[in-house]
């Protein structure tokens, strides 16, 4: 003992051969155990938000801190998410930015509904801070909804989504979100389109642990564009999730093709073919008041009292927000 006392003595004439071996072992040591730290912080973090896993491995010592998930999940009243893997990376001193790379398909409960979207990669970048999220970015290849609305079932599939959050900045409360999708298609040949849409909502939506906590939520929709075959449609508005498990609220339509219109009205059900005169009759009608061509359309589509509204013609029922 006293040999390595007297060799760590700075006189020693190999002290200082060793040296800056012994310093490179001191501050390796020192920053495992700051990585080891970070990645319980990481894991509490998380653990603390609800979320849940069978297994759980770290990864990435030096240069990131990489947490694998088996079996991750996250239960709230009325609604539950599920999936086989995740894993989510961060740089060590820049704990703000996560990466979130899900491997798995996702299972998801909402009410008695039970959904799956399933995909090809799904990676998301997430921006945080002592308030919250800050922004995120999304991006969903080839994903595929599948699950039973009511009693019918129903599969949603796309080429891609990409999905934009960030935070605004005079409500910390809301988000201005942008959505874009490819070769959106119904039910595997009802065909959508390509769909894109901007519009504020309350991170509420996404962080609620009980259904009756989205009563009155309000999601503004700045602007919607569709275009399906010969159809063009523009559109903005206000909806409400209303009390009575339905979608109120109203919705501006500018549309090119008031036949294309209907056709699409009437192959996703939301009008029998005995409404087509009338909705043609509005639409003209409402084009010679506005003063616009003949083959563009301005019309406002109306949700209220669980039922959808073209003009004063009664469509089908509304969209329903709550199973």
């Amino acid at each position: 003992m006293s040999h390595i006392l007297a060799f760590l003595k700075p006189s020693h004439p190999r002290f200082w051969l060793f040296a800056p071996f012994i310093t490179l072992a001191f501050l390796t040591l020192t920053y495992l155990a700051i990585w080891q730290f970070l990645i319980g912080q990481i894991r509490n973090g998380m653990a603390d938000n609800g979320v849940t896993w069978q297994e759980i491995h770290a990864s990435g010592f030096p240069a990131r801190l990489t947490l694998d998930l088996q079996k991750p999940s996250w239960q709230g009243e009325g609604i539950s998410w599920q999936s086989d893997d995740m894993s989510v990376t961060l740089m060590p001193f820049n704990q703000e930015h996560a990466i979130v790379d899900f491997t798995a398909a996702h299972n998801i409960v909402y009410g008695e509904q039970a959904f799956q979207l399933a995909h090809k990669g799904h990676m998301a970048s997430l921006v945080a801070d002592f308030s919250g999220l800050v922004r995120s970015s999304m991006d969903i290849q080839m994903p595929r909804l599948s699950g039973q609305i009511g009693d019918q079932s129903a599969n949603i599939t796309a080429a891609n989504i990409d999905l934009q959050m960030r935070r605004q900045a005079t409500d910390a409360a809301r988000y201005d979100v942008s959505v874009t999708t490819q070769d959106l298609i119904y039910n595997d040949h009802q065909t959508i389109g390509r769909l894109t849409a901007m519009f504020d909502v309350a991170l509420n939506l996404l962080t609620a642990s009980h259904i009756d906590e989205l009563i009155g939520e309000r999601i503004v929709i700045d602007k919607l564009n569709l275009t399906r075959q010969k159809l063009t449609l523009a559109g903005r508005g206000t909806l409400v999730l209303a009390a009575n498990g339905f979608v109120e609220g109203k919705l501006d339509l500018n549309f090119i093709n008031l036949n294309a219109f209907v056709d699409a009205l009437e192959e996703f059900g939301l009008s029998k073919p005995r409404d087509r005169k009338k909705i043609l009759f509005l639409g003209g009608l409402g084009t010679a008041l506005a003063g616009s061509t003949q083959d563009r359309i301005n019309l406002p589509l109306h949700f209220r009292k669980g039922q959808t509204y073209f003009g004063d013609i009664k469509l089908a029922s509304a969209p329903r927000w709550r199973p």
